[in-house]
């Protein structure tokens, strides 16, 4: 996989004829921060060691294998276990890099002897690029993907991941189209990394309950989603919790009370100078609310918003490893299915920022139906922050915000 990432990286420089910075040189010269670089380095190799190790580990505990590229699980709760633990490793890699390359900079600021004529914040800026690409040579999703190679697939992870960088170094000053990554069948990428780049995985012994509801929709006619496949792929795009599937499969399966008040939208946010003074940055983000819709039937409220924070590279964009993106939401809706406000004191439901480094996820259910009821009053508004500051509000319903008109 990686010798095709280096391919591509190499026709993208040929064509584009850019140089690199001529900051690079200079970082490449500085004695005090190739000692610096040399020692993190280091620690790097020995987090991707265990890494490593932790990847095969799990493997073998789970009894992972693959046919005909489709990965096989022994059963729901154990996809459940590698997805989640996969997650944890690839956070432990790139959080290492945020560690590493803050502590680098900041000594390098105290004895900086590249200025060349730049700002701070542009050198900075090229700093990173350095470090991303020649220090650490940083890969997207480290351990999922080796996780995909061992086994012996091709995860829908690696084949959105590889989309996306051709995506990000061939776009131009603007970053204009849409993020690739919010066009997938799953909009919940934490499952990305154990189905394969067709969105197949096989379950030698799926649970009862697993089994139970797949025979109930199969009992229900034609037209209808009968396939164990479409009830999985329902699944991932909904929860994480092994409890929150299960309770689904045994208990809410066929309620539906009512019908939930859907929308989705998603753009594009340019910083403004002042938040990013080095370089270009924009945050890609959707936000919705729909109905956990499966079989025509709406068994809770889903409400969900994403948010990828790009940055401007010397060559294309690339993802913006080290700052902070957040997304939070306020609501005041009316509970269809018992027929009060929700909340049932009238108030306004505020939930806090999710922040993550590069991308922030939020996601929740309501165990009833949520419904515009009155427009003057019922509103559903998101809200982006990037490094704990506030960006924009995004109003799905209505035109309020979170405290007040």
């Amino acid at each position: 996989m990686k010798k095709y990432y280096f391919l591509f990286f190499c026709i993208v420089l040929s064509l584009t004829g850019w140089a690199q910075p001529v900051a690079f040189d200079c970082f490449r010269q500085d004695l005090t921060l190739s000692q610096t670089t040399a020692r993190w380095a280091e620690q790097f190799e020995k987090i991707k060691y265990l890494i490593q190790q932790d990847v095969q580990a799990l493997i073998l505990q789970e009894s992972i294998t693959q046919q005909n590229g489709v990965p096989q699980f022994q059963n729901l709760q154990s996809v459940v276990r590698t997805a989640a633990r996969l997650a944890i490793q690839d956070s432990l890699y790139d959080d290492f890099f945020v560690r590493a390359a803050t502590a680098i900079q900041q000594d390098f600021f105290r004895g900086n002897s590249c200025s060349l004529g730049l700002m701070p914040a542009e050198l900075r800026e090229q700093l990173t690029d350095y470090l991303e690409e020649e220090v650490f040579r940083m890969e997207n999703s480290y351990a999922s993907s080796l996780f995909a190679t061992q086994v012996g697939f091709r995860s829908a992870l690696q084949q959105i991941n590889l989309q996306t960088d051709k995506w990000l170094a061939s776009s131009g000053e603007e970053l204009d189209d849409v993020d690739v990554q919010l066009q997938q069948p799953i909009l919940e990428d934490h499952y990305w990394r154990v189905l394969n780049e067709n969105w197949d995985i096989d379950i030698i012994n799926p649970e009862p309950e697993l089994i139970n509801a797949a025979h109930r929709f199969n009992g229900e006619g034609a037209d209808k989603n009968s396939k164990l496949k479409d009830i999985l792929l329902f699944i991932f795009d909904n929860w994480k919790d092994i409890k929150d599937i299960l309770n689904w499969l045994n208990t809410n399966v066929f309620y539906d009370c009512h019908a939930v008040a859907r929308a989705s939208f998603k753009d594009r946010l340019p910083l403004e100078v002042g938040m990013s003074p080095g370089t270009k940055r924009k945050i890609n983000y959707q936000v919705l609310q729909r109905g956990v819709l499966l079989d025509g039937r709406e068994t809770k409220t889903h409400l969900k918003g994403i948010a990828r924070v790009y940055r401007k590279k010397w060559m294309g964009w690339g993802r913006d490893r080290l700052n902070r993106v957040g997304i939070s939401y306020c609501t005041q809706q009316w509970n269809a299915c018992e027929n009060i406000p929700w909340p049932t004191d009238g108030s306004t439901y505020v939930q806090s920022p999710n922040y993550q480094t590069y991308k922030a996820h939020l996601a929740q259910f309501h165990p009833f139906a949520l419904i515009i009821k009155d427009r003057s009053t019922n509103f559903l508004t998101f809200d982006l922050h990037y490094n704990e500051q506030y960006l924009k509000t995004v109003y799905l319903f209505g035109n309020r915000n979170c405290f007040g008109n």
